[in-house]
């Protein structure tokens, strides 16, 4: 297995051309990108169209596909100000329309398919890796669970803290990551075994 990504430099949008070139350079082995909304936005619509371009190049019976999680938030700058810098979430520097990813795939040409519920996960998965030609696999996530490492330093959990206090969306986060930490400990309680 080979991996490529954007690292810790903020760079937005690599991932859709690097999947486009990995699959030139390498057609028979599978493909995937991992992509968020507001890159797929930025450039990667636009690299659907070069992927309709040579479709007849980029098909085939090795799975090509674009995961692309849709929080409508530019999730990654809205969670560093929060746990880097103690701000809140701004929307109107954050917030992106909602576009569908996936009906926009199949306008193209593409097999497009929308994941909302958990539950359709492994099916949704499985529909993409089955797929003859390039996937836009959007799943709908929710912006409110951080995507952050998972131990942080004490001076980012107090700068979150004091984000959270003024930040449109407390109530999700501090429930959502209260679940989260219930149920990591849970995974570790006598006779629940480890997960």
């Amino acid at each position: 297995m080979q991996a490529s990504l954007s690292g810790t430099l903020a760079t937005m949008g690599p991932g859709t051309p690097y999947a486009i070139a990995a699959r030139f350079a390498y057609p028979d082995r599978p493909v995937i990108a991992f992509v968020g909304d507001g890159a797929f936005q930025m450039n990667g619509m636009a690299e659907m169209i070069t992927v309709k371009r040579y479709l007849d190049r980029l098909s085939g019976p090795a799975p090509f596909v674009f995961c692309v999680f849709n929080n409508q938030d530019l999730n990654q700058v809205t969670w560093e100000q929060r746990a880097m810098a103690g701000d809140p979430k701004y929307p109107g520097s954050q917030y992106i329309p909602d576009v569908p990813y996936a009906a926009y795939a199949e306008l193209l040409g593409l097999k497009g398919i929308r994941c909302e519920k958990p539950n359709e996960v492994g099916a949704a998965w499985d529909q993409a890796l089955a797929s003859d030609r390039p996937v836009v696999l959007e799943f709908k996530v929710d912006q409110e669970i951080a995507p952050i490492p998972p131990h942080i330093t004490l001076e980012q959990g107090r700068k979150t803290a004091k984000a959270a206090l003024h930040d449109p969306e407390k109530v999700g986060i501090i429930a959502k990551g209260v679940r989260q930490k219930l149920t990591e400990y849970a995974g570790h309680l006598p006779g629940r075994g480890q997960r």
